[in-house]
């Protein structure tokens, strides 16, 4: 008699035998994880740990933010994070990669618990245990989110790149820049690239630049702190988190 060569789902029992369809929770990570800019962070511990040849731009980190305070283009966060990023020429990336696992072991060691928002936190390990894949969306760096994102069991990271050329930095961002419509550039991507259905997703950011983002996505949330942002999710009828208080169970109620 002939045999199937793998076992058959009867009729009734069909959707017992269907693979659930993947779903991924989208999370801004600076001031909604981190209780910080990690961007920042990590740059001042970069200027106080780095030997002086590997520093580039600004001798000291008071320096480098006197730099970013007289940069003209200040107030626009495209023009300001390639700016950051510029300061990055010359640097080997091992040696970041390096100064990062120190820096944030340095930060858990510090802060401990305080380290985390734990509204955004809450909702990013329940929506883990419901089997959401947890993709880190930021403006920040790969290597500095790295133990980050270890540390949080966050499944994939999408974040600025930096042009590597023979083990150092150019200096210059690889598209596309994960700010603003940047976010929902790189989120779209991974979405088609994972077989992503977005009505199914969640997004949560803290800032107006992440609109595109929470536009995306079929359920948002909001960890308060800017009024723009705070603004249009009132009008959209979208949870917003108090930052420092941890997830009301309604919340999640939509995700």
């Amino acid at each position: 008699m002939h045999r199937a060569p793998y076992p058959l789902c009867p009729r009734r029992k069909r959707n017992y035998c269907m693979q659930p369809k993947p779903r991924a929770a989208f999370f801004d990570i600076d001031n909604t994880l981190l209780n910080l800019k990690s961007m920042f962070s990590f740059q001042e511990y970069f200027y106080a740990h780095a030997p002086q040849q590997w520093r580039g731009r600004g001798d000291s980190y008071a320096h480098f933010v006197e730099l970013l305070h007289s940069y003209p283009q200040r107030d626009d966060r495209l023009a300001l994070n390639r700016f950051f990023y510029e300061s990055y020429e010359g640097r080997r990336q091992a040696d970041v990669s390096a100064l990062a696992e120190r820096w944030f072991a340095s930060l858990l060691q510090q802060h401990g618990g305080r380290l985390w928002l734990p509204a955004a936190l809450d909702l990013a390990r329940r929506l883990k245990a419901r089997g959401y894949l947890l993709v880190a969306v930021s403006g920040s760096c790969h290597e500095i989110l790295t133990p980050v994102l270890r540390h949080l069991a966050f499944d994939h990271c999408l974040a600025t790149r930096l042009e590597v050329q023979h083990g150092l930095y150019t200096g210059k961002i690889l598209p596309p820049q994960v700010i603003g419509n940047g976010k929902a550039q790189a989120l779209l991507e991974y979405a088609r690239s994972h077989s992503l259905e977005l009505q199914h997703c969640v997004a949560c950011g803290d800032h107006i630049t992440d609109l595109p983002m929470l536009e995306a996505v079929g359920m948002s949330y909001v960890v308060a702190g800017d009024s723009a942002l705070e603004q249009v999710a009132r009008i959209r009828n979208w949870p917003v988190l108090d930052a420092m208080n941890a997830l009301h169970a309604a919340d999640l109620a939509h995700a």
